[in-house]
């Protein structure tokens, strides 16, 4: 039996009764299609079906050898489970020649064995060892299998072939949407390609797992080889594999001395270094997360209790004698390729993960883009007013404009420079150069949000205003419910020129931290208390919109007058663009670039240039609403 799992399964089925007794025409046929357990399927090994979810409704085809035309039909029957096996019942009431031959075989002895078409729709794969409870029985193998656990029977053919494990079988297969039969031979030689092709993929992935030290795996190479052949046979699978040579290389590290090591095959010399450097650092988690577990210990192979032990390592990998001198030792590190290599990495992943941490509420209402350059660039207003017109037959359709609805924005540079000179690493002082990578992530990301509301309360061409129907003040502009429900109606009511609704909905509520509790309250209270008599007691608002609370709102020591602990916005989602903020290149995080020593002949110190090239601005009015917020 040989298939795929987007094809027709053909089962051998173990038995077929054909009575042809003294009514010739419509003899009766009865067929145990499928006993319950496991059957060996070459391609893709074990497979089961799951009988509850086999859909066997209906007529059943009955076909001679999957000949899947009017002459190649014999008969009709149903099918239905019984004692979790599949039956299928029926008689033989085909005319042709092919139906004749049958029912006169049978008469003369010929036991007729038959396959079964079945469609799987659903399955997964069991691991290896696994047991799994099917068709009243627990059905495990060694190698894994294939479960079938929704499918649907197609058709059943009648074959002269055995039943047993040297039983071949024809596949229904389908092409360009008709059922058409193919030979065994044919099928074996589309699915052995294709298992050829994924078994090579296999090993490569294996002997990848397996491969250890130049001088080998020493006292642990016998272990190796065995588990290295038990995943070969498919006795363990490939996650298993992996798991038990990380044990093993664990295990084999106390083993290895630090003046004879030798780099790994799987790990370059500056992964190592930096895996070392994040493990000093206290940072083995950020490395497992950015490097693998691995990598993480392939550098705790280098025992590194001091920083000076990893310039050490750095010469050796490459070659060079280690000087004597603490500070001589340092400045031959820093000019190597391997350790400045493995500081610039360093420090870009401390600078990245800083800057992911930091706290962005302006994701949650601008847009974000990509430029090609420094020029300014344009953003469409998505809510300009062009709507589609009636187009008559054969005619031509008009031209809508843009005209005003565009807002011009450009990207600029920011930047600082990060050094770690050799006093840093002679005095094994690496926390000034992990909180100065930090503390730049943290910058970086706060020079974006500083610039976002910076714009935002500038409030340049009267963006918010009564004008465009986007503000409202007054004793109503308080963050209460009344004040929350008036922006959310000035947002749904937007508007065109022409009267078309703009189908705006409001997504984020941006408060200062002085009405952080006033706006929990509003969203997500249960229950608000009314005192007049007939008034429904329970939230309308209740998680109308999700909140922001953003500091820069009320920093008036930064932006002035201009900033207020009681003004709040209303915000559409970022598909509307009530702002955009443009990166070029599309590169949303800081750029992280390495000089070595060559670079600054007049200092003892390696240095990174950080920059991060970004730009603001505000788009389209009806897509935000502004509230003075008077009490």
């Amino acid at each position: 039996m040989t298939a795929t799992m987007t094809e027709n399964l053909l089962l051998a089925a173990p038995e077929v009764a054909i009575e042809a007794g003294a009514d010739r025409r419509k003899p009766r046929i009865n067929v145990v299609a499928y006993t319950g357990g496991l059957m060996a399927v070459p391609g893709w090994g074990p497979v089961a079906i799951d009988l509850t979810g086999l859909d066997a409704n209906g007529q059943v085809p009955l076909l001679a050898d999957h000949n899947a035309t009017v002459s190649g039909v014999v008969g009709h029957g149903e099918a239905h489970v019984q004692g979790d096996r599949l039956i299928v019942a029926g008689v033989m009431s085909g005319t042709g020649e092919a139906a004749r031959h049958i029912v006169d075989m049978t008469a003369g002895g010929f036991a007729f064995q038959a396959s079964v078409g079945v469609e799987p729709v659903e399955h997964e794969r069991v691991q290896a060892g696994e047991k799994v409870r099917v068709n009243g029985r627990l059905l495990s193998s060694a190698r894994g299998f294939a479960l079938i656990k929704a499918g649907r029977l197609r058709e059943v053919s009648i074959t002269p072939l055995g039943a047993d494990a040297g039983t071949s079988v024809a596949i229904a297969a389908s092409r360009q949407g008709k059922e058409v039969s193919v030979t065994t031979t044919e099928v074996q030689n589309i699915d052995e390609a294709a298992v050829r092709a994924d078994e090579r993929d296999r090993l490569k992935r294996i002997e990848a797992t397996c491969a250890g030290p130049r001088d080998g795996w020493g006292a642990n190479q016998e272990r190796v080889d065995q588990l290295k052949a038990s995943a070969l046979a498919g006795e363990i699978s490939e996650n298993d594999l992996s798991a038990q040579m990380l044990t093993i290389l664990r295990e084999s590290r106390p083993k290895l001395h630090f003046n004879t090591m030798r780099p790994a095959q799987i790990v370059s010399h500056a992964t190592a270094l930096e895996a070392a450097l994040l493990a000093r650092m206290g940072m083995t988690e950020l490395g497992e997360k950015t490097l693998g577990p691995l990598a993480m210990e392939h550098g705790a192979q280098l025992k590194a209790n001091h920083a000076l032990d990893l310039c050490r390592a750095a010469l050796m990998y490459e070659g060079h004698e280690v000087p004597r001198g603490r500070e001589e030792m340092v400045k031959a590190s820093l000019s190597t390729t391997s350790l400045p290599v493995a500081l610039g990495n360093l420090a870009n992943k401390v600078l990245l993960d800083s800057y992911n941490e930091s706290p962005a509420t302006w994701r949650s209402f601008c847009a974000v883009r990509s430029v090609s350059d420094f020029k300014k660039n344009t953003a469409i207003r998505p809510s300009f007013s062009t709507p589609l017109e009636p187009v008559a037959p054969g005619g031509e359709i008009k031209h809508g404009t843009v005209g005003e609805w565009l807002a011009e924005y450009q990207v600029d540079t920011f930047g600082k420079m990060l050094s770690i000179d050799r006093r840093d690493i002679v005095n094994d002082d690496l926390s000034v150069f992990d909180e100065t990578a930090r503390t730049l992530g943290r910058s970086a990301m706060r020079k974006i949000s500083d610039l976002v509301y910076s714009v935002l309360l500038a409030n340049a061409g009267s963006f918010f205003s009564a004008g465009n129907g986007n503000y409202f003040d007054g004793a109503d502009s308080a963050l209460t419910f009344d004040g929350l429900a008036k922006a959310i109606t000035l947002m749904l009511v937007q508007r065109d020129d022409e009267g078309n609704d703009l189908d705006l909905r409001p997504r984020t509520l941006l408060v200062p931290p002085e009405l952080q509790t006033a706006a929990k309250a509003l969203l997500e209270s249960e229950y608000l208390q009314q005192i007049a008599e007939k008034v429904p007691t329970g939230n309308s608002l209740r998680r109308a919109v999700s909140i922001e609370v953003e500091p820069r709102l009320s920093n008036d020591a930064k932006f002035g007058s201009k900033a207020s602990d009681r003004h709040w916005y209303l915000f559409s989602s970022p598909a509307a663009v009530p702002m955009v903020v443009g990166f070029l290149q599309g590169q949303q995080s800081p750029t992280v670039e390495f000089f070595g020593l060559d670079h600054q002949p007049n200092r003892l110190a390696v240095t990174w240039r950080v920059y991060h090239d970004f730009g603001t601005a505000l788009v389209d009015p009806r897509a935000a609403v502004r509230s003075k917020g008077e009490a």
